[in-house]
C-alpha cells in the first residue's frame, strides 16, 4: 500500500458543536427510525479515509453485490478518493499505511466529537518525536498535522454532507477498518443531525464483537452495529427495517432502542463461499474517473481485491501468539478452484484490470496446482499478491510464479527457530531462508518482517539470527519492529500464561476518543509489560543491519551470490559485500554435486550420501560431511540442526529447474 496526493480547497467550516447525547437522541425520537413506506430501503454505502485510493473496497463491493441479489439497491460513495484529491495522492497514500499512534483517527477526532474531543496539544506533545518523523516523510511538520485536524478534516466532512442528496436514501452503511473509524463517525454524526430519519449502520473490523457494541452504546448517532460477517446479517437487517419488524433480534446485529442496546448474538458465517457473488466495483471506477485518479501512484497501479478464503487454516490449529486477525472467525473456508478461476475472469472482463490482491490471510494449498497450476499452462493473464505460509517448496513457488503470483507476504517474522517456536509459527529458520531464496529467484517481491520483543527471548536468539542475516544480503531485505499487542491475539486473550503483564489500551485512545467511551472495550491496540524480554537497546544492531540491508538493495548493483555449472565444474561468484571485489570459488567432482543437492532444499548428510550414490559417486558419510563443512566455513551454505542449504542462486534464467523440491 503506497501513498498519493493533489490539493483541492474545500469549504473551511466544520462541525464544532459539543458531543450532545440529548440533542441527537431527542432528534431521533422525533422521527421514525424506519423508512417511509417502501418495499425495499434505499441504501448508501460509504468508504471514508483512510482507505487506500489504489483499491476499491471489497467489503462494500461484496455487500453491494449481495444486496442486489436481495433486490435492494445500493450505491457506494468513495469519499476516500475525495480526500486523496484534497491532500495530494502521494501524501494521502502515506496516511493510508500504518501511521503512528492512531494518527489517522486523531485527524478526524474533532470532526467526529466536536468540543468533546480531547485536547489536540496533549497528543502532539505526547508523541512529538514519532509524529515529526512521520511528517518528515512528505516534507511537513507538526503544524501541518494540526491544520489537517482543525481545518481540512472538518471542511471535508461538511463537503461529504453536501455532496450527496442524502434524503433520497433510507439507510447509510459505514465500513470501518483500520484508520477509517473517526472519519466515518464524523460523517454519521452530521448525517444524523441533519437527517434524523436516516438509519445508520456500522460494520467492519473496528466493530468486531465487543468493540461494536460499545460504540453503539456510547454514540447515539449509530443505530445498528453489524459485528462479524455481514453477508447474511445485513440483508436480514434491511429486510427487518423494511417490514418495520423490531423482533426477533437479527444474529450478528446490535441495535439501539432509545437508550437501550440489544444484541442478537454471533453472526452466522458463510459456510459455502462459492455462493457469494463477485464484488461490485463499478462505483469505485466511476468515482475515480470523476476525480481524475492518476493511473499510477508511487509506481503502483490500481489493483482489484479478491477473496478466495476466510479464516486461517494454520491459526485454527496453532494460533500465532501475536496475531489478532480474523477476530472471532478463525475457522477456515475456501472457494472451489473452479469458482476462483471464474471470479478472476469475470472481474478482469468487467473492469479491464488484471492485477489482483488477495485479501485472504493464507493461501489454500490446493490452489497451488488447481488454480495457479492451471494458469501456469496458459499465456500470462494476470498478476497476483497473496499471503502465504513459509513452508512452500521450490516446486510450488515455481508454479505460483508461472501462474502469475508476483508478490507474496510469507509471514516469516524471524530467522531464529527458537523465536519461531515462541510465536507458534510452525516453521524453522532454514525453511524461511529457503523460501526467500527461491521466491527471489522466481522473480517474486517478498514482503516480510523481523519482529522482536517476544516473552522468553534471549540474547543468543538474536546472535544466531544475526549470523544468518550476514549470510543472505543477496536475498530480499526485511522490515523490522517490535511486536504489538492486538485484541483477539493469544497475547491478549491468554496474556498471563504467555508472559504478558499489565495489559491496557494504548494511551493514544485517550487522545482520540472522548471519555464517554470505554477504552477497554473499543481498543484494538494495547500497551503491556513483558518482563521476560530483552531491553530495547539489545535490538539496535538488528535494526541497524536492516537499514544497511535495505540501503544496499537500493543500489543499481546490489549484493549477489550465484553459481553456474559447466561440465563437472561448479563456479560460485560471491558479491555479497558491496564495494569489495567479488570472490570466485570453484568446485568439481563430488563437492560440486554436494552443493547442488543442497540447493533446492535443506538436506542432512545422510541424504547427501544417498544422492551421491544415486549419481554413481562412491561416498561415505565422512567425506560428505567434510564437503558440507567446507561450504559452511566459506559461508556458502546455511546449517541448522544438521541440515544444510546452499545459499547461491543459479545464474540461469528463472524456471530452469535443477531438480528436487524445496
Amino acid at each position: 500500500m503506497e501513498p498519493v496526493v493533489d490539493t483541492r480547497a474545500l469549504k473551511p467550516q466544520g462541525p464544532s458543536d459539543p458531543l450532545s447525547r440529548a440533542r441527537i437522541t431527542n432528534a431521533m425520537a422525533a422521527h421514525s427510525p424506519a423508512p417511509a413506506a417502501c418495499a425495499r430501503p434505499r441504501v448508501a454505502l460509504v468508504n471514508m479515509p483512510f482507505a487506500s485510493s489504489r483499491y476499491p473496497s471489497i467489503q462494500l463491493g461484496l455487500l453491494q453485490a449481495i444486496l442486489a441479489r436481495h433486490n435492494i439497491a445500493a450505491t457506494t460513495h468513495y469519499f476516500n478518493l475525495r480526500f486523496g484529491a484534497r491532500l495530494g495522492w502521494e501524501v494521502f497514500e502515506i496516511f493510508c499505511r500504518q501511521t503512528p499512534r492512531l494518527l489517522g483517527d486523531w485527524l478526524f477526532a474533532r470532526a467526529a466529537f466536536g468540543e468533546s474531543a480531547p485536547d489536540p496539544r496533549l497528543y502532539l506533545d505526547s508523541y512529538r518525536f514519532e509524529l515529526e518523523v512521520f511528517a518528515a516523510r512528505f516534507g511537513r511538520g507538526l503544524n501541518y498535522l494540526e491544520r489537517l485536524r482543525e481545518r481540512d478534516a472538518l471542511s471535508f466532512v461538511e463537503e461529504c454532507l453536501d455532496a450527496v442528496a442524502w434524503d433520497e436514501y433510507d439507510v447509510v452503511g459505514f465500513s470501518s477498518i483500520f484508520a477509517q473509524n473517526t472519519a466515518a463517525l464524523a460523517l454519521a454524526r452530521l448525517l444524523k443531525s441533519r437527517y434524523p430519519r436516516l438509519i445508520t449502520i456500522f460494520g467492519g473490523a473496528n466493530f468486531e464483537d465487543e468493540m461494536g457494541i460499545e460504540y453503539l452504546r456510547a454514540l447515539p448517532w449509530i443505530d445498528y452495529a453489524v459485528t462479524g460477517e455481514g453477508d447474511v446479517a445485513l440483508p436480514a437487517l434491511l429486510e427487518r427495517i423494511a417490514s418495520r419488524d423490531a423482533t426477533p433480534e437479527v444474529p450478528g446485529v446490535a441495535r439501539r432502542t432509545g437508550d437501550r442496546v440489544s444484541f442478537g448474538g454471533r453472526a452466522p458465517t458463510v459456510p459455502d463461499l462459492d455462493q457469494l457473488p463477485d464484488p461490485d466495483y463499478a462505483d469505485y471506477f466511476a468515482s475515480a474517473d470523476a476525480i481524475h485518479l492518476p493511473a499510477r501512484v508511487l509506481r503502483h497501479p490500481v489493483k482489484l481485491p479478491y477473496e478466495s478464503a476466510r479464516g486461517c487454516w494454520w491459526g485454527a490449529k496453532h494460533h500465532c501468539t501475536f496475531c489478532g486477525l480474523n477476530g472471532m472467525g478463525m475457522a477456515y473456508r475456501s472457494k472451489s478452484p473452479a469458482r476462483v478461476l471464474a471470479g478472476f475472469a469475470e472481474l478482469a472482463a468487467r473492469y479491464g484490470i488484471r492485477d489482483f490482491v488477495a485479501v485472504d490471510n493464507i493461501l489454500d494449498m490446493h490452489y497451488v496446482r488447481e488454480v495457479f497450476g492451471v494458469l501456469a499452462d496458459r499465456p500470462r493473464e494476470y498478476s497476483f499478491f497473496h499471503e502465504v505460509k513459509a513452508n512452500l517448496t521450490r516446486e510450488q513457488l515455481e508454479l505460483l510464479a508461472r501462474g502469475g503470483v508476483t508478490s507474496i507476504q510469507p509471514g516469516i517474522e524471524s530467522l531464529n527457530t527458537r523465536l519461531l517456536r515462541l510465536m507458534r509459527k510452525g516453521a524453522t529458520a532454514i525453511q524461511n531462508v529457503c523460501l526467500l531464496k527461491w521466491a527471489h529467484y522466481f522473480g517474486m517481491e517478498v514482503l516480510w518482517n523481523l519482529l522482536v520483543g517476544f516473552p522468553g527471548e534471549c540474547a543468543e536468539d538474536y546472535e544466531r539470527q544475526m549470523a544468518v542475516l550476514r549470510l543472505i544480503p543477496h536475498l530480499p531485505p526485511a522490515h523490522g519492529g517490535a511486536i504489538e499487542l492486538h485484541r483477539f491475539s493469544p497475547y491478549y486473550s491468554d496474556a498471563e500464561a504467555l508472559g504478558i503483564r499489565n495489559v491496557r489500551p494504548d494511551t493514544a485512545y485517550g487522545h482520540v476518543y472522548p471519555s464517554v467511551l470505554d477504552f477497554d472495550q473499543i481498543a484494538y491496540f494495547f500497551e503491556f509489560e513483558a518482563p521476560d524480554t530483552l531491553p530495547h537497546d539489545a535490538h539496535q544492531s538488528l535494526y541497524q543491519h536492516i537499514l544497511w540491508w535495505r540501503r544496499v538493495w537500493g543500489r543499481p548493483r546490489g549484493p549477489f551470490l550465484t553459481y553456474r555449472r559447466q561440465g563437472g565444474q561448479l563456479t560460485v561468484s560471491d558479491g555479497r559485500q558491496p564495494g569489495a571485489l567479488p570472490m570466485v570459488h570453484t568446485f568439481d567432482g563430488p563437492e560440486a554435486l554436494v552443493h547442488e543437492f543442497c540447493g533446492p532444499t535443506h538436506r542432512g548428510v545422510k541424504h547427501v550420501v544417498e544422492d551421491l550414490v544415486k549419481h554413481g559417486v562412491g561416498a561415505d558419510q565422512a567425506s560428505a560431511q567434510s564437503a558440507l563443512d567446507r561450504f559452511t566455513t566459506l559461508g556458502l551454505m546455511l546449517e541448522e540442526d544438521g541440515r544444510y542449504l546452499s545459499l547461491a542462486l543459479p545464474e540461469q534464467t528463472a524456471f530452469a529447474t535443477v531438480g528436487g523440491n524445496c
